[in-house]
């Protein structure tokens, strides 16, 4: 049974994300993970803020994981925002899709779905 896969419209990235996280914990030997980039709350300051330091790469996407040997990087859109990545997200996207890995722009648990049978497919000729 697929998690709550209903069209995405209307939907914010944050409710596609959890679609997407739910039904990839359904997908057999995909291990997939949440990356956090909201920051840490400053309590002095009464903001969220992001550390700094120089190994922290812009542009990680939102989702990030592992299946069949390949990283996967899924950044989270919602379709009206689809080509709407920052130049650090399509960078990163690029950057992984470069060297082999499996990286996309998603806006329904369909999309990622779609990519999986593309990956399995194209490994399977």
């Amino acid at each position: 049974m697929k998690p709550s896969s209903a069209k995405s419209k209307g939907r914010s990235e944050k409710e596609i994300e959890n679609a997407i996280l739910d039904y990839l914990a359904l997908v057999p030997g995909f291990e997939a993970w949440k990356v956090d980039t909201v920051g840490v709350y400053d309590a002095q300051k009464g903001v969220r803020r992001k550390r700094s330091s120089k190994h922290r790469y812009k542009g990680v996407p939102d989702i990030i994981g592992f299946y069949k040997g390949r990283f996967w990087a899924v950044e989270v859109k919602t379709p009206k925002r689809r080509s709407q990545t920052t130049p650090e997200q399509a960078e990163f996207l690029k950057l992984a899709t470069h060297n082999g890995q499996v990286a996309m722009v998603a806006t329904s648990v369909e999309d990622v779905e779609k990519k999986i049978e593309e990956v399995e497919n194209e490994t399977a000729i």
